[in-house]
């Protein structure tokens, strides 16, 4: 493999992707940078033009036409050779070219090969001033180095510019992130002290929804069992009462009358002395048209059973026949009277979700006793005691 093209110039290695041109002359290859060619006024070089162009060494080599052997040479500020031929340029003046305008490390390194292949030649009286490149250094006492201790310090600057740039530049996006992680701790920070207040919170309102559910547990507790006990205590004080439906309401009624008429019907001897306290009770619905229901208070329980077993019998025996208004005296249609319990109203509606249970279920009875309720499905199966409403529901 052939080895690659290097630009006599900068010494770089040629690119494919990189324009150069060719010397026409010494066939040498330079970037067109490092002969001061942009790429707008190349793309206007005709091929004839490139094909005869002639590099700055080239150039250099050629002689002047006039005479001027007789030019002085020049004083020590300016450029020189060494005792072993070797061209050397000021470094004062380099560094300080470098310093002003570092991209220019190219142009100053081309101008130097120039300078060191026009000096591997013998002097020539002929070659003037001009044919050199012109390096100025500041003050009589600088001193002067060879191109590859030019490259080596030139080399350690553009290092050095580099590195501090670098650092500087490193330093800058450090402290700026430092910043922000500074920042991001310290709303990080905020937002836990604030979840751990939260928690702490939660953990207090957890506590605290947990007693009350306790107590609001034991509280409907002892509000079912005080209930269960009201009820119950209301039912005791009804034990000796009955409760007479369908008697129809009159201005001049009298109650204790009829109710000893109702007595008398059913076959059953109820004198005056017996009835401790009789009146109708107010509606549950004001806007039906049934008469009040009448409640008589008997002066004991043994009474009470004795008139609703009468009334139970008369009923049984005559089932074409039961107790009606007509029996009492009433005039005009005869609509049956009812003989009951004088239930609590807790019970009065346990009595009446039984009575639809009864017809949902198809069950056969249902029935009071001594004021409780009691189910039964068919004259075998077992009699149910309806409680309260959990019983009625687990009823199946």
């Amino acid at each position: 493999m052939s080895p690659k093209k290097k630009c006599a110039g900068c010494c770089r290695i040629l690119e494919k992707n990189i324009a150069s041109m060719q010397c026409g002359q010494c066939k040498d290859n330079y970037h067109t940078v490092c002969v001061n060619i942009d790429d707008e006024k190349f793309s206007m070089l005709t091929k004839e033009w490139k094909a005869n162009w002639t590099c700055p060494v080239c150039v250099c080599r050629k002689p002047r036409t006039r005479d001027n052997t007789n030019t002085p040479v020049r004083s020590g500020s300016s450029g020189g050779v060494t005792a072993s031929g070797a061209t050397v340029t000021p470094i004062t003046y380099i560094t300080d070219e470098l310093a002003a305008s570092p991209a220019s490390y190219e142009n100053i390194t081309r101008r130097t090969k120039v300078v060191a292949t026009k000096s591997n030649r013998s002097p020539s009286p002929d070659i003037s001033h001009e044919n050199t490149v012109e390096a100025e250094a500041i003050g009589s006492s600088a001193a002067y180095v060879t191109e590859n201790r030019l490259r080596e310090i030139l080399r350690q600057e553009i290092s050095h510019v580099l590195k501090t740039t670098i650092r500087d530049l490193v330093s800058e996006e450090f402290s700026s992130i430092k910043q922000e992680i500074s920042n991001f701790n310290d709303s990080l920070n905020f937002f836990n002290s604030c979840f751990e207040n939260i928690k702490k919170e939660m953990e207090e309102k957890t506590a605290t929804i947990k007693n009350l559910l306790t107590e609001n547990a034991s509280l409907q507790y002892t509000v079912s069992d005080l209930s269960n006990r009201m009820g119950t205590l209301e039912q005791v004080l009804r034990e000796s009462n009955v409760e007479i439906n369908g008697i129809p309401e009159r201005k001049s009624e009298n109650l204790v009358n009829i109710i000893t008429q109702v007595a008398k019907s059913a076959d059953h001897e109820l004198l005056v002395e017996d009835i401790l306290h009789v009146t109708r009770v107010a509606k549950l619905n004001p806007k039906t048209d049934r008469a009040r229901t009448v409640a008589v208070k008997l002066r004991s329980l043994r009474q009470r059973d004795a008139l609703l077993a009468a009334v139970a019998t008369y009923n049984k025996r005559n089932p074409t026949n039961k107790l009606s208004t007509s029996h009492l005296g009433f005039e005009g249609p005869s609509t049956p009277v009812f003989v009951a319990e004088h239930l609590s109203p807790s019970n009065k509606s346990l009595h009446a979700a039984a009575r639809k249970k009864k017809r949902e279920l198809g069950y056969k009875y249902v029935w009071v006793r001594n004021g409780r309720i009691y189910m039964r499905k068919d004259d075998f199966s077992q009699v149910l005691l309806i409680r309260n409403m959990d019983c009625l529901n687990n009823v199946k």
